[in-house]
Parts: structure tokens; C-alpha cells; sequence
């Protein structure tokens, strides 16, 4: 289980997340979702320690990440965000391998290669393994750097808008190996999306976020109403139901 508790974080002058608390549950894709500045980057990064703990506790599981020792934590929680820009030459199949870097530090073993290979099969890339991250496409890389993460084999991952640059077969076969590796290795996934489509037919859980704070949780058919889009984004909408899912239409 994740806990948040009491998380406030300004920056400057200016309060970005308002005293936010959450329970979530393990073994499950929770999808963030709310408008432009609605905090949900900001929570990421200070659940993975990329900016510093202000008030309030954070765990994932047993691990405190105030006292949490970096290693540690590499191997307990991932996380991909939205600028990520790798440099140097490096192929496919070796930025992968950094993603094993908390394991092997630096002498990747024979278990290390397996996993690699798991992760490039799993997600598709066999054609692009030996190709260098300079030649490939916004979509590639993209689905390379979630790759990377997956292979750090952690069962926490942070990804704030994955989908960012896929077409629909790689938006839709990502969500589908998210919920594969949710489901079956107990893996708890957190994801920024703006897709609502996407949050609907795959989270198990929903979270909605405005203002620096939480506005609901709860499965996708009770959150994705039509009164919670226009509370959160000032739209209309229509929502229909497929397979006991809400599915999100545009009112024209």
C-alpha cells in the first residue's frame, strides 16, 4: 500500500498540493487524473524524492522515503516523468540495462541480460534493440523509457503520461502489459493520464486532482461521472457504459 499523508508543497510563494492524504491500495493501476495544474506531476515527484519532502510522510510499504536509503528505494519504487532526456550513444538494449543498475551496480549479470530480454520482448522492441535512442521516433523512445522502468523490476511504478507521443496500438498494448503486470506480479502502478478514456477501461482505481488536492477515489464507474467532469475539467460530457466501464463522449 502507498500512504500519503498531509502532503503540502509550495514553490516559492505559490502552494502547489494542499494537505493531500491517500490510502492506495497494492496490486492495482491507480490513475491520476484532473486539469493543467492540478498538482498530480508535483506528488510524483515528491513520492520518488526527485524534489524534497516539505510536510507530511510518504510510504510504500514498510519504506519511509524520509528515511528510506536511496538503494533501497531504487529497488521498491520507479518512476518515469514527463522530461526525460537521455544523453550519450547509447543503444536500445544498454539504456535498458541501466534500469538493472540498482541490482548489478555496474557488473550486469546473467539474470540481469534475462530480464532485458523479457522486458524487449514483452513490450515489443526486438526490432529496435540494437538501434542508438538518437535514430529512433518520439513514440519509440518513448516506449523505450517505460521499458527501462519496467525493467527496474520495482513493485511500485510512477508514470506521469506514458501515453505522451504513442499511437493508439502502443497506448492501448502499453495499458493492457501495465494491467498484465498489475495483475499478475502484484505490482501497484500509478499513472498520470489525461486520456479519461484510457483511465475508464483500465484503472482499477481512479483518483481525481484540482487546485493542489484531492477531489475523489474510486472505482473508474463511480468517479467518471458526468457532474466530476464538469467539476473538474468545466465540460459537458455524455457518458455511455461497455462492459460495466464508463466511456466518456463529448457532448456536441
Amino acid at each position: 500500500m502507498i500512504k500519503i499523508d498531509n502532503i503540502s508543497h509550495h514553490i516559492g510563494k505559490q502552494q502547489i498540493l494542499h494537505d493531500v492524504t491517500l490510502s492506495l491500495p497494492s496490486a492495482q493501476i491507480i490513475a491520476l487524473i484532473g486539469p493543467n495544474g492540478a498538482g498530480k506531476s508535483t506528488l510524483f515527484s515528491v513520492m520518488s524524492r526527485l524534489q524534497p519532502l516539505q510536510t507530511g510522510q510518504v510510504s510504500f510499504g514498510e519504506h519511509d522515503i524520509a528515511s528510506c536509503h536511496a538503494r533501497v528505494l531504487a529497488k521498491t519504487v520507479a518512476m518515469l516523468g514527463q522530461d526525460n532526456q537521455v544523453q550519450g550513444r547509447l543503444r536500445v538494449h544498454e539504456l535498458l540495462m541501466f534500469g538493472r543498475y540498482p541490482y548489478h551496480q555496474g557488473q550486469p549479470t546473467s539474470d540481469d541480460q534475462q530480464k532485458v530480454q523479457e522486458v524487449i520482448e514483452r513490450f515489443e522492441l526486438e526490432p529496435l534493440a540494437e538501434r542508438f535512442l538518437s535514430t529512433l521516433s518520439g513514440g519509440q523512445r518513448q516506449r523505450v523509457l517505460i521499458a527501462m522502468i519496467v525493467c527496474q523490476d520495482t513493485p511500485y511504478l510512477l508514470l506521469d503520461e506514458p501515453l505522451n507521443n504513442l499511437d493508439m496500438y502502443h497506448a492501448g498494448r502499453l495499458m493492457r502489459e501495465l494491467r498484465e503486470l498489475s495483475h499478475s506480479q502484484q505490482k501497484t502502478v500509478v499513472i498520470v493520464l489525461h486520456d479519461i478514456n484510457q483511465a475508464a477501461q483500465f484503472a482499477d482505481t481512479v483518483v481525481t486532482m484540482k487546485d493542489g488536492q484531492v477531489m475523489a477515489v474510486g472505482k473508474p464507474a463511480d468517479v467518471l461521472t458526468k457532474e466530476t467532469m464538469k467539476a473538474l475539467y468545466n465540460v459537458d460530457v455524455t457518458v455511455l457504459s461497455h462492459q460495466d466501464r464508463p466511456v466518456i463522449v463529448d457532448t456536441v
